[in-house]
């Protein structure tokens, strides 16, 4: 059966651009009307591309709500720009058509199933925005909010003064990194997906996040050093790494030997990372569940090529959608906050 899946999952990642194009052009038969501009079919080419990859992805390593869940936030974020969020399902539908008549019978089954799941999960599912976790009459929540509205003013600098001068009033790193940074990361994220924040926005928080933390890690003491070392990095195609850094400046303030090697990180080179730095952890962050297999793909070359026995951690958007798929790439865990990476890291190497 897994084989069955990851034939389904490899032809479907070779084949993602002729896939799409046909379920786009079979989109523009069914749905001319609701589809309206004259580059439809280059934008539901597109569109329809990336869900062929993220269903390759689910394929690959037999989790088929991976693919709902993208499918469900695709949708949102077509809602929030006004567009009709009807016309995900129907693509799901034409793209399911497509397959069924293009695929060999061999790699045809599980595709399907998890094309149906999909449309059965968007039926089921209101569709409704999120609203903000941040909440003004929270302490920590009013400095991210703070943080924020500074950042976007073109204040990138009184921002990050104000995270200084709470450091020195007490405010510990962890929470202003956890707590506030990381926080409004999350809002800056929740608004762009929402339309309520352009892509530049995202990146002008993202960029400023990233100086803060340079500044706010250079400004406190390490504890003493004890011996462990953890390597952490964003999987190979994950630009995405606040978060993994984050994990990195922390562990490092409690005392460990941090190598950060950032994001998009080719996969054959962490085993020797991983054996040239003789580390006792290893933390990966991984993004979009395309990225998954990638996932996977390092851990068994670092668990085949690397002499001594390191600890795996996984965590990011594409885990979080499906902890359970931490076992599954051979992860020793799985961390859905950067709090619990600490702690859970500590316990993995024994240092508790």
């Amino acid at each position: 059966m897994a084989h069955n899946h990851q034939f389904a999952g490899a032809m479907l990642e070779k084949g993602a651009a002729s896939y799409a194009g046909l379920a786009a052009s079979l989109m523009q038969e069914r749905h001319a009307s609701e589809l309206g501009t004259p580059d439809s079919h280059k934008v539901w080419k597109s569109h329809i591309t990336q869900r062929v990859l993220e269903l390759s992805a689910a394929l690959n390593v037999g989790e088929p709500e991976l693919f709902a869940n993208r499918a469900t936030w695709f949708r949102k974020a077509l809602k929030a720009r006004k567009v009709d969020d009807e016309l995900v399902a129907n693509s799901l539908e034409c793209l399911r058509d497509t397959l069924s008549e293009r695929l060999p019978e061999a790699g045809k089954k599980a595709p399907i199933e998890y094309i149906n799941l999909a449309l059965s999960t968007l039926k089921n599912d209101v569709g409704s925005l999120e609203d903000s976790e941040l909440n003004p009459g929270v302490a920590t929540d009013r400095q991210a909010l703070n943080y924020l509205q500074k950042v976007l003013e073109g204040n990138s600098a009184a921002a990050i003064n104000s995270l200084l001068d709470s450091l020195q009033d007490g405010q510990s790193p962890a929470s202003i990194y956890c707590d506030v940074l990381l926080a409004a990361q999350r809002e800056i994220g929740r608004l762009w997906h929402i339309g309520d924040a352009t892509v530049a926005e995202e990146h002008l928080v993202t960029s400023s996040t990233i100086r803060a933390m340079a500044i706010i890690s250079h400004n406190c003491k390490p504890e003493k050093e004890n011996g462990k070392t953890l390597i952490a990095a964003s999987v190979a195609n994950n630009a995405h790494d606040v978060g993994v850094r984050a994990i990195a400046d922390l562990y490092q303030l409690a005392g460990w030997r941090v190598i950060y090697l950032g994001s998009d990180v080719p996969v054959l080179d962490l085993p020797v990372m991983v054996g040239y730095f003789d580390a006792d952890l290893l933390v990966i962050s991984a993004t979009l569940d395309t990225q998954i297999p990638i996932v996977a793909n390092a851990i068994q070359g670092i668990r085949e090529r690397s002499e001594q026995e390191v600890k795996i951690m996984v965590g990011g958007y594409a885990f979080d959608q499906a902890p359970s798929m931490a076992s599954t790439v051979g992860a020793d865990a799985y961390t859905s906050t950067v709090t619990e990476a600490l702690t859970t890291g500590t316990s993995l190497t024994a240092l508790t």
